[in-house]
């Protein structure tokens, strides 16, 4: 498990600088008898850093790393730096987490994300990057210190979380430990409050597999703070942006409430209750306060035990919430001008009579009101998110009121509601309109339950393909623009070049994500001409032996192998092979699974020999470096084929007894263990 957790607050406690423990009263560490340093001692203070940073204090320490504040030497900027503990920058597994949380960081820009400026390391070897100096209080020190929030106020910290939330996922990054303690929150001058997430140390690239980040992310390690992990997440399995929006119920639950919906007396039994427990509504939970039903439903939604059961992504969250704060709003506003009995209209001299006060705060009450509805029915929406405010509400509601005729079983309103939501996901081409996936899906669920509409079904799903494709071919032709800029980069500069280093790993995840889409397509000839321009500016950038270029070209062999082109393929794996052998001893799981594949093409192509020797190699080094359990089944079984295939049927039979015993102890472990 991860927490490193350095929080850009203030920081009155002293640290020892070998074991980086923290104490409040001592003066020498009691581990390793180090004198403790603090704000009056630590040797940095007043120092310059990498020629340009001024450090000013310290603000955080966490399990890993150090931050200071400093001011930059040539620009009127304050920042927070971000340092390696010296103990452990010698530590690949860390300096590599180090640097993804840097890479992940740099490649968001968002207003409610925390900026990274810079990222590099010392002729010292001390790495570092630079990010936003954040003066304010994160939302798990206001709960404290307040108890739990007003939904009004609430509400809008829950959109911004959102809006965050939804620029990291469009880049293909998974948060992986929202929580209340990564949400902070900044007054601006004009008194609006701003949010903005941070600590992206174990943010996950997608695709959810392991293998996308060596070691670092592998499936089967539990990552993350067990008060707000995904039911999947305490499990070990595959993650995808659906884990960070159960997260975000969890937040909001306790935002409103003061408490964690989950919580138990030990980290196991917190990990099982996510599992298997359901929260306390807050009818329980706070019965002295009245949370709209609105907002609860949409909490416990976001709670789900099952990610399909969950909104699938926040931009449904954020419709709702904006619906839910308009209606909030509007029944406010009305009720301001209308408050006290209406038994006549008043006449002219009454009129005169009335508290100029009062008439003044009617009029700019319904000014206001009037405002409001401008905003959300005249308003075109932002360049990215087309759409006018009360548009997207009604869609919201749309939606919300077919889901709720489903369960009823009154399909036919249903259908009404869904073709009204369609009508209004067509105006709202946003997000590779992804409102319209959203309501295609819903009917397709409708129609399953609905007797006598297979034609309806099958309509839906062909609409649902083709949806996808030119989503697919949409993102392909975003991933060339990017490919481009990364290649016009200045050669002559060494920063301009590190950027483009940092810039290019943080565009992979999204390179194999569109690649996989253009597979399930079928566009195979698409993806294999995207994948080769793709390698082709990954390996200037990157070198060709660089873990990331690999997980390329293992893409592109899907391409390749769906195209027939058997002889591409064998180069590249021989390569992936190559490049994963270099980092067996950090990572032998992903250099078994290269060799294995190659083993198992070239058992394919009749290579018996080669086969024999690469699959045989491949089994030897399982069960040496103790390789998952499902992974051990996978190589057993290419074994045994190889068996087959050599006149060997008894030894092949037996070695696929062993792999099916195994394969049930497997699927038979407990989630926890």
């Amino acid at each position: 498990m991860t927490d490193d957790n350095t929080q850009v607050v203030k920081f009155d406690r002293r640290y020892c600088p070998k074991c980086y423990r923290q104490f409040e009263q001592l003066e020498v560490c009691p581990e390793d008898g180090s004198t403790l340093r603090g704000q009056d001692n630590d040797p940095l203070i007043g120092k310059t850093f990498a020629d340009r940073y001024v450090i000013q204090s310290v603000v955080g320490l966490g399990g890993m790393s150090i931050v200071y504040k400093a001011q930059h030497k040539l620009m009127d900027r304050v920042v927070a730096i971000k340092m390696l503990h010296s103990n452990i920058k010698n530590d690949h597994t860390s300096l590599e987490r180090f640097r993804m949380e840097a890479q992940a960081a740099s490649s968001l820009s968002h207003q409610n994300i925390i900026a990274v400026y810079d990222f590099g390391v010392t002729d010292q070897g001390e790495a570092f990057f630079v990010m936003d100096y954040l003066d304010g209080e994160n939302l798990s020190e206001m709960i404290e210190r307040k108890g739990k929030l007003p939904y009004e106020r609430a509400l809008n910290i829950f959109k911004q979380i959102c809006d965050g939330l939804g620029a990291a996922h469009k880049k293909s990054l998974v948060h992986r430990d929202l929580k209340p303690a990564n949400v902070v929150l900044l007054k601006e001058d004009d008194g609006t409050e701003l949010v903005k997430l941070v600590d992206f140390g174990i943010a996950k690239m997608l695709p959810g597999s392991g293998k996308q980040q060596l070691q670092l992310t592998r499936t089967g390690e539990v990552f993350g703070s067990p008060i707000y992990m995904s039911p999947e997440q305490c499990q070990g399995l595959e993650l995808d942006k659906r884990s960070d929006i159960y997260a975000l119920g969890c937040l909001m639950y306790e935002t409103l409430t003061g408490v964690p919906p989950i919580e138990g007396s030990t980290f196991l039994e917190t990990l099982n209750m996510h599992v298997t427990a359901t929260p306390k509504s807050f009818a329980e939970r706070i019965p002295d306060v009245k949370i709209p039903p609105a907002l609860e439903q949409l909490i416990f939604q976001c709670m789900a035990k099952r990610p399909d059961d969950r909104p699938q992504n926040t931009e449904q969250i954020r419709d709702q919430l904006s619906a839910l704060t308009l209606t909030l709003t509007a029944t406010g506003a009305s009720r301001a001008a209308v408050s006290g009995p209406m038994t006549s209209v008043p006449c002219a001299n009454q009129l005169s009579k009335i508290n100029k006060f009062t008439l003044s705060a009617l009029v700019l009450t319904l000014v206001a009101f009037g405002g409001v509805a401008g905003i959300y029915f005249l308003w075109p929406g932002p360049p990215d998110d087309p759409g006018t405010p009360g548009t997207k509400m009604f869609f919201a509601i749309k939606l919300n009121e077919a889901s709720d005729l489903v369960s009823k079983r009154n399909y036919a309103d249903a259908e009404k509601a869904l073709n009204e939501a369609e009508a209004l996901a067509h105006k709202l081409t946003g997000g590779g309109k992804a409102r319209l996936e959203v309501v295609l899906k819903q009917k397709t669920d409708l129609y399953g339950k609905w007797e006598g509409h297979a034609e309806l079904l099958e309509k839906t799903n062909n609409q649902i393909i083709a949806l996808l494709t030119v989503r697919s071919m949409d993102e392909m032709k975003r991933q060339y623009e990017a490919l481009k800029k990364l290649e016009a980069v200045p050669t002559n500069s060494a920063v301009a070049q590190t950027n483009a280093k940092l810039r290019a790993e943080a565009e992979v995840p999204s390179i194999l994500v569109t690649g996989a889409k253009l597979n399930a397509r079928k566009l195979h000839l698409e993806q294999a001409k995207f994948l080769e321009r793709s390698l082709e500016v990954m390996r200037k950038l990157l070198g060709a032996h660089s873990p990331s270029v690999a997980r390329i070209e293992n893409s592109l062999c899907d391409a390749y192998l769906a195209l027939r082109n058997f002889p591409a393929v064998r180069p590249l794996l021989v390569h992936i092979c190559a490049v994963t052998e270099l980092d067996i001893g950090n990572n032998p799981t992903e250099y078994i699974r290269a060799l294995a594949r190659l083993g198992q093409f070239d058992l394919d192509q009749s290579q018996i020999k080669l086969a024999e020797a690469e699959l045989k190699k491949a089994l030897d080094l399982g069960k040496q470096k103790k390789v998952s359990k499902d992974l051990q089944v996978l190589l057993m079984r290419s074994w045994a084929d190889v068996l087959n295939q050599t006149k060997r049927q008894k030894e092949s039979q037996e070695i696929l007894k062993q792999a099916d015993i195994l394969e049930k102890t497997a699927t038979d472990m407990p989630a926890d263990e």
